[in-house]
């Protein structure tokens, strides 16, 4: 292997778990995606209207007077915040789709009607989604206000993610919306290809449909996949928070 090739490699940065989602929402949806990351500056200047932009540059100008009430060791406290969140929503993911004993309150649809409705599903997916929106808003204010109490530099920070979050709202919206389409749209492309491959003469049981390799296990899998995969892209301005804890520099003045 040569040196050049080798820093290459060391240099190689996982991908961001959104660009993840991404290409698993843009493989089922037959390359419907939640759109590319090309051109990003662009598409992200035109979602900023100029009320927007005067409160961005407001926020950037932002002058905390206090009181500061400087905490040690805040970033172990908003980092373990953090992770008890994490693994809350995803035992909570997982929980739902095989609970066993427990006590869970989002449940996988169980009742497999003939033929097949993806209604159920969408329900099922659409709670899981307001559940993160409430835990990650929760969550990424506490740190805010970690934040706010610390010193200037991290309370105009959190000033900025406070303007970036409300303007981003309702296009963060809009293409979180589209999984649940994409997810219908991957139901009835199984279902049909199921049918299609089972002869006509041939019992077809629904509680085959659920066992491993069938269609509508294959399909739950897939669910729960994406859902991680949802939760982790949710989480990532609270991580982006936390990376700027970890290393803090002043801002610009």
């Amino acid at each position: 292997m040569s040196n050049s090739t080798h820093r290459t490699q060391k240099k190689a940065q996982p991908a961001p778990p959104s660009a993840r989602l991404v290409q698993l929402v843009g493989a089922l949806g037959n390359g419907t995606g939640l759109g590319t990351h090309g051109c990003f500056a662009e598409r992200m200047g035109r979602l900023f209207d100029l009320s927007d932009t005067i409160a961005l540059d407001a926020a950037y100008k932002y002058q905390s007077m206090g009181p500061f009430r400087p905490e040690e060791g805040l970033t172990e406290r908003l980092r373990a915040d953090f992770n008890q969140t994490r693994d809350t929503l995803i035992s909570g993911i997982t929980l739902s789709f095989d609970p066993g004993e427990a006590k869970v309150k989002l449940r996988l649809p169980r009742t497999v009607e003939t033929p097949p409705v993806f209604k159920p599903y969408e329900r099922f997916y659409l709670s899981h989604q307001r559940q993160l929106i409430t835990a990650i808003q929760y969550l990424r204010q506490r740190l805010r206000d970690g934040f706010a109490a610390q010193n200037h530099t991290l309370a105009q920070l959190a000033v900025l993610d406070t303007v970036f979050d409300n303007t981003l709202a309702s296009y963060g919206r809009y293409c979180f919306a589209a999984i649940p389409m994409v997810l219908g749209k991957r139901f009835r492309s199984l279902w049909r290809a199921h049918r299609n491959q089972q002869p006509e003469d041939q019992p077809d049981p629904a509680n085959a449909w659920v066992a491993p390799g069938g269609w509508l296990h294959q399909f739950r899998q897939e669910m729960q996949t994406l859902l991680l995969a949802e939760l982790e892209t949710r989480l990532e301005p609270v991580q982006g928070l936390l990376d700027a804890l970890n290393h803090e520099e002043p801002l610009p003045q």
